[in-house]
């Protein structure tokens, strides 16, 4: 198809107008400000041109990016239909996933209700264990005060990020799939418009191309600087914060991990982040982060939590890991739907009853 010109004040309305005419499958060609002309140079913000085309998909001229897509989400719904039909034994770490295993509650009945709010049984026996320690083998006589217990147990197992420094350089790593890119753009977006921070971005191929155009669209109109190479010494950025965006990997084969290793040490004491599609079963979450644990990870984003209700599942990378959990992010939208993670977070969905909530809220502060 031929491409197709559209003028914008804004990214978020040139990707509107986009996808609008040509589908979520468009390609951006280029991208470039158009200054007012004349005197309206003096109260106009300038525009942005951006060129873009639908790919080509019949015979043999069809886009390459597009069969890779179609290869990759085929690929992932035949993993999805296998970890659905293995028994539990064959899941990572032997971990039950069957509603009727054994906990030893004793008289406490939020076991059930942790497993069915999305813990895994290994966790929700944590969770019993503790409060036995703490409240005895007698429960509160109300539920609401059980459930409370039950969270402050939970929140005691949380761990707080660690601030974001002057001057640092992150660098996001994930799944092909687990909404990295989009990600990066949100948090780069609050950083710069909000946090009044100047950026840096870095859009690096690893053993494949870097494909995400949108992310230079982004940088260009928040007048972020952005490069495609590295060079030594890149750590050091006069800027006050710096955002390093790798393509997806087969977190499956560990050379390819290993090569991502690799190309981590050229960036000095850059931070790591691990991205996680929090769509995902906890199974493939918690195989994902043992994949990429060999890695320096500092900390974990969870993304597509518009895809997911039951947030109580989160809670399985809090107990099953060592790392702590900075951003929830959800939705396309760029601004928006992205938030720091807290376990209050996680709390308003996975127990939303008012009862409950009001003990919650009285207890906890939140």
């Amino acid at each position: 198809m031929e491409p197709t010109s559209f003028k914008a004040a804004s990214a978020e309305e040139a990707v509107a107008l986009i996808r609008a005419k040509l589908g979520a499958e468009a390609v951006v060609l280029n991208v470039r400000r158009l200054p007012p002309n004349g005197l309206a140079r003096f109260w106009q913000k300038p525009m942005i041109e951006v060129v873009a085309c639908r790919p080509e998909a019949t015979g043999a001229e069809a886009d390459p990016f597009s069969a890779a897509l179609a290869e990759f989400r085929q690929e992932l719904a035949e993993i999805k239909q296998q970890v659905a039909s293995r028994p539990a034994a064959e899941i990572p770490n032997n971990v039950e996933w069957t509603d009727d295993a054994g906990l030893e509650g004793g008289n406490w009945r939020i076991g059930a209700a942790l497993r069915k709010s999305g813990l895994l049984s290994l966790h929700a026996q944590h969770v019993l264990d503790r409060l036995h320690a703490q409240y005895g083998e007698n429960p509160p006589s109300s539920f609401g005060e059980e459930i409370t217990c039950a969270q402050n147990v939970l929140a005691a197992a949380w761990r707080e990020p660690s601030p974001v420094a002057a001057k640092s350089v992150h660098v996001l790593i994930g799944a092909a799939g687990c909404g990295k890119t989009t990600y990066l753009c949100k948090w780069l977006t609050q950083a710069v418009l909000v946090e009044g921070r100047l950026a840096r971005v870095w859009r690096l191929d690893g053993a494949t191309a870097n494909m995400a155009e949108s992310l230079s669209v982004y940088c260009e109109i928040l007048g972020a600087a952005h490069e495609r190479t590295w060079q030594p010494g890149g750590e050091n950025i006069p800027e006050d914060i710096g955002f390093i965006d790798f393509p997806g990997i087969d977190w499956r084969k560990p050379a390819a991990v290993q090569e991502l290793a690799g190309l981590l040490k050229q960036f000095g004491q850059a931070r790591v982040h691990l991205v996680l599609n929090g769509a995902y079963e906890v199974s493939i979450l918690l195989a994902q982060f043992r994949a990429f644990g060999v890695l320096p990870i500092d900390d974990i984003v969870i993304t597509h939590l518009d895809e997911e209700s039951s947030w109580g599942k989160i809670w399985n990378l809090v107990l099953g890991t060592n790392c702590s959990i900075r951003h929830f992010s959800a939705g396309q939208n760029i601004p928006g739907d992205l938030c720091d993670a807290s376990a209050r977070m996680i709390f308003a969905r996975q127990f939303p009853g008012k009862q409950a909530g009001n003990v919650i809220a009285k207890q906890l502060s939140i």
